[in-house]
């Protein structure tokens, strides 16, 4: 086979960061006026989602330190939909697995998949994890940002969160299989009305998914933030900058990762959740991460997998997600393959000139400041202005069981290195 040479490259990102989202959060709660709610001697369930979201530990003791300060009596309630296997200790381990513990947040863990109905809108049933329905008031914290089904003016958010996250599997199955992706903002209108929701603390995240702002804002103020940061979020995340491909690689894949295993906002022409209309490019994926657990909601977006993938799924806590977002290709099995050079042999193999294969490798649909892509695309490249690339390419070179290298060639070193993760 003549296979394509390789080249780094690197992409510039935004990068701005809050650097102390602890305190920023803490100042912002501070300011809030006394005399919108009271706190003492009340129960307060704090939200606690499912995301690896940077920060989200800090933020939450925040909330936590900040109703304590005020003679409230708080406690997280994991508001994940059916992640966690659709289990209450499922939900628990989750939380724990991303830094949320009674330990290091100084709050007590309520996890429940019993929920109460609280009545419905345009006939889709509205559910409220039972805990949170039962206490004082209601916090919720989640991070803004462009959703991979939902595609109304509100998208992943606040909203999100009373509707679905604290739904539990109930309210996660109701809102997916309605069909409605244009809704959250009505269902939010409607749990807001219905249960005391005392405040929201907002998350924006930059093109590393570092913390990039924070806002504390009032209930009335959800839709409009909700709305305002969806559209900002999606202007600075980042982007494959090529869309005719022989073939896109993902490194990785995993529920840390997107919802949907891989961000269709990332890679939104390899459709296969909504119809896009766009041209379809082969996609494979070469693994799960170990955050994901088995889980391999979204595997269906690709085209190829290969056998070690496929090998650790774990199938029960995959359906549970394919079946509560109703999308049941998302869990479907791709072309399974030995190895990497198994696909690559299988797409390139096609091609007349299979050395000028048109390629982009990514590690993970959150990684693209640095990626590789074979010597055709060179030109391209070099005419975007917010991407530099290697002087130099690298030969394709697979390890003895036909997988290929973890990092083929080297990146261009005027660009200066990410900023670093936020603790």
């Amino acid at each position: 086979m003549d296979y394509p040479k390789w080249i780094g490259v690197c992409q510039h990102l935004d990068g701005k960061r809050t650097a102390d989202p602890y305190g920023a959060a803490l100042d912002q709660l501070n300011s809030l006026p006394e005399s919108l709610f009271t706190c003492r001697g009340k129960r307060i369930a704090v939200t606690a989602g499912s995301r690896h979201i940077a920060n989200l530990r800090a933020i939450t003791k925040a909330v936590v330190d900040y109703l304590s300060s005020r003679g409230g009596h708080p406690f997280l309630v994991p508001a994940m939909g059916s992640h966690g296997g659709a289990t209450d200790r499922g939900q628990v381990r989750v939380l724990d697995e991303i830094g949320l513990t009674e330990e290091t947040v100084g709050a007590p863990i309520r996890s429940s998949m019993e929920v109460v109905r609280l009545g419905e809108v345009d006939g889709i049933p509205v559910y409220m994890d039972r805990n949170a329905h039962d206490a004082d008031g209601i916090v919720v914290i989640n991070r803004i940002k462009p959703h991979q089904v939902f595609k109304g003016e509100i998208q992943s958010g606040l909203n999100k969160m009373l509707a679905v996250g604290l739904g539990k599997k109930a309210g996660a199955d109701a809102v997916h299989a309605s069909g409605r992706t244009d809704l959250l903002g009505a269902l939010g209108d409607f749990v807001r009305s219905a249960v005391p929701v005392l405040f929201g603390v907002a998350l924006l995240e930059n093109a590393y998914d570092q913390t990039r702002d924070v806002a504390v804002v009032t209930p009335e103020k959800f839709k409009e933030l909700d709305i305002a940061w969806a559209k900002q979020s999606r202007a600075i995340m980042p982007k494959i900058p090529v869309r005719e491909l022989d073939l896109l690689i993902v490194d990785r894949m995993g529920k840390d990762i997107s919802g949907s295993g891989m961000d269709t906002n990332v890679i939104g022409f390899t459709r296969r959740m909504l119809v896009t209309g766009q041209a379809a490019v082969p996609l494979a994926v070469l693994d799960l991460t170990e955050a994901t657990e088995g889980n391999a909601m979204g595997v269906g977006l690709a085209d190829f997998a290969t056998r070690r993938l496929v090998e650790k799924i774990d199938y029960h806590a995959t359906y549970t997600n394919v079946l509560a977002t109703g999308i049941y290709s998302a869990g479907r099995v791709p072309v399974t393959l030995e190895n990497d050079r198994g696909i690559i042999d299988a797409v390139i193999g096609r091609l007349k000139h299979p050395g000028g294969a048109r390629i982009v490798r990514i590690r993970s649909t959150l990684h693209l400041d640095r990626f590789w892509a074979t010597e055709a695309l060179a030109g391209e490249l070099r005419r975007q202005p917010q991407l530099e690339i290697s002087a130099d390419a690298a030969a394709t070179a697979f390890d003895g069981e036909g997988n290929l290298f973890a990092d083929p060639p080297s990146f261009p070193l005027t660009v200066s290195a990410p900023p670093p993760d936020n603790v």
